[in-house]
């Protein structure tokens, strides 16, 4: 079967697919060649995450025409508040690009209908997008030209440079397993590749309300340095005036243990504390026996440990028989490979946290997001509007506006990479990230 074939059937299946689970209605063209069967076997599924690659979904759905080799896989995701939605999409497995369907009202029913598919990056503007009647869908012939051409545009992005790498798989493998299960994280990778960014992201996930919004109070973060230690991490010794004038000394909590009480404080809840920059400080000094109490297993007061000052902690104290680490509390460290490799690190250590390498590769979201965000800046401050002349603020903001910039910029990003990653005496540990890329149109 040639490959604009295949991809024939695929969209087919996927308007089918979306249609039936949005309307239910079995007299839609691609109902019995595409869903009946799956009914009559008693194996459709309406909804699923297909970039969780492996699962059942892509199995059931589209396992006849999602593998166009060279290790290029087709995944499909049908989101789990409605199919008729922007996270319904086709995209290339581990990518960011996409297929998504546009609807339309029918105007003698109270229903909808897909009119059209659209490629685009993540939710930017579409770079194709072409009707149902055009692509020829469900006229069973052979693709015509509109379709190869849709194909031909959709196949190049299989071949870009960060096939492979997206954010969102990032986020979701952070999200989902990595932190989830171990309880502890630590990102590593070349300086600027949003490691800060994607902890940060991660951690007002964890930390929403009922009404999706992160509470401040649930997530804490720290940068180490050479002379952080023991007592400014857990509990130590600190000077406080007393009543006659004099300077004494008093056991004070730090900043983990004052944050271990409030997660106590509130067991039902999520919290996220982030320690960047992990690596530029004395582990084995800053943690000492908490090594055992942040593991999974030992959580809560099964896990409880005696302080360096356990004997000075007051009764009444919600740790005075010992400290320990509530279930609720989950810890995500930042560190860059090129200050001290993860070898170096104490293997006691290493074995109680999960280790994520990021890609620069992964997170060029943050210029797209830059971009959105200089637009705002340009279009509303005046400040910087001084700087500018109205020709050249309206070019900044139409440049800003093309979809093309920021293929443009990460393109730049990554042909950059892949020459410090081929060169023998670099490699990967001395990647650029996309953070330095961020300010590229302050210099234009």
């Amino acid at each position: 079967m040639e490959k604009s074939e295949q991809f024939k059937h695929l969209l087919e299946y996927f308007v089918s697919h979306l249609e039936y689970v949005t309307n239910e209605d079995t007299s839609f063209v691609g109902y019995a060649q595409y869903i009946k069967p799956h009914i009559d076997a008693g194996d459709f599924k309406e909804k699923g995450i297909g970039y969780k690659d492996g699962s059942a979904f892509n199995d059931v759905t589209i396992a006849k025409w999602r593998d166009f080799g060279d290790d290029h896989f087709v995944s499909f995701t049908v989101s789990a508040f409605g199919a008729a939605r922007k996270d319904s999409y086709l995209h290339w497995l581990g990518d960011a690009w996409s297929i998504k369907a546009n609807w339309e009202q029918d105007a003698d029913a109270d229903i909808r209908h897909v009119s059209s598919l659209l490629i685009c990056y993540y939710n930017e503007e579409p770079e194709e997008e072409v009707s149902l009647e055009k692509l020829g869908l469900f006229d069973g012939k052979a693709p015509n030209d509109a379709l190869k051409k849709f194909w031909s545009c959709f196949a190049a992005k299989a071949d870009d440079d960060s096939h492979g790498y997206s954010y969102d798989a990032l986020f979701e493998e952070v999200f989902d397993y990595l932190l989830w299960d171990k309880k502890n994280v630590i990102l590593t990778g070349a300086p600027g590749t949003g490691k800060t960014y994607l902890a940060k992201n991660v951690a007002e996930w964890y930390a929403c309300n009922e009404d999706d919004e992160p509470e401040a109070f649930r997530i804490a973060q720290v940068q180490f340095h050479p002379s952080y230690d023991y007592t400014d991490f857990v509990e130590g010794l600190r000077p406080v005036s007393q009543a006659n004038g004099q300077i004494g000394f008093a056991r004070q909590d730090g900043i983990f243990k004052t944050f271990c009480k409030t997660a106590l404080a509130h067991p039902d809840k999520l919290f996220v504390f982030i320690i960047d920059e992990i690596n530029r400080g004395d582990i084995n000094k800053i943690f000492g026996e908490l090594f055992y109490a942040i593991e999974p297993d030992y959580r809560g007061p099964k896990g409880r440990i005696k302080t360096q000052y356990q004997n000075l902690v007051p009764e009444g104290d919600e740790f005075y028989e010992g400290f320990y680490v509530p279930a609720n509390v989950y810890i995500i460290g930042t560190m860059n490979d090129i200050d001290r490799s993860v070898e170096s690190m104490d293997f006691a250590f290493r074995r109680r946290f999960a280790w994520r390498e990021v890609d620069p590769r992964e997170n060029l979201e943050m210029l797209r997001e830059e971009n959105l965000q200089l637009e705002q800046v340009i279009e509303s401050d005046p400040t910087k509007q001084e700087k500018l002349s109205d020709k050249k603020r309206k070019e900044l903001v139409a440049k800003l506006k093309e979809a093309s910039f920021f293929v443009t910029v990460t393109s730049y990003c990554n042909n950059l990479n892949r020459a410090i990653r081929n060169e023998a005496s670099l490699g990967n540990k001395y990647q650029i990230g996309a953070s330095y890329f961020l300010n590229t149109l302050h210099f234009i």
